[in-house]
């Protein structure tokens, strides 16, 4: 990414010391989201201003558009995640190893959001995601499941463990 253009900018100088709301709707492209997220990206930052930091909690919402593993249809997964990042202006405090307390320049007047908005989303991406199933363990899906990806239809004989069974543990 280009870390020259800031797209999601806060800007920090002219802000009066106390609590600040601010709102943002992005393009899920310009913040180079993979492709699945089609839905525009709406950022909500609670900001507070203080003489040496500045705390920020930001809400990311979004919908994206993923395969379920099961039939690939694109099954609509909602994004609606919260963060808090803080950065300071003290620069004789030691470095913190801790990701959401940052040190900025005192003369820096914005900072950008799009890489921590961008993470956000990606990790409410669930590893696996399927249309959902009903009461009785059924699934949902529109399409018709292969056999082939069917547990019960899977047979899964191994021939390294016929050593262990040919065992006799009882004696």
């Amino acid at each position: 990414m280009n870390s020259k253009h800031k797209h999601i900018p806060v800007r920090l100088s002219g802000l009066a010391d106390g609590p600040h709301a601010l709102e943002y709707e992005v393009a899920p492209g310009t913040i180079e989201l993979p492709a699945h997220f089609r839905s525009p990206v709406s950022i909500d930052v609670a900001l507070d201003k203080a003489l040496h930091q500045v705390a920020l909690r930001v809400t990311v919402r979004t919908v994206a558009h993923v395969p379920c593993d099961r039939c690939l249809d694109d099954v609509a997964v909602p994004v609606d995640t919260e963060f808090l990042l803080v950065y300071t202006h003290d620069n004789s405090a030691p470095a913190s190893e801790d990701d959401d307390v940052r040190q900025i320049n005192v003369n820096d007047p914005t900072i950008d959001l799009t890489e921590d908005v961008r993470d956000a989303a990606m990790l409410c991406i669930p590893m696996r995601v399927i249309c959902g199933e009903d009461e009785a363990g059924n699934a949902l899906c529109r399409r018709p499941i292969p056999d082939a990806l069917r547990a019960e239809a899977q047979h899964r004989e191994d021939p390294r463990w016929d050593k262990l069974k040919s065992l006799k543990l009882d004696q």
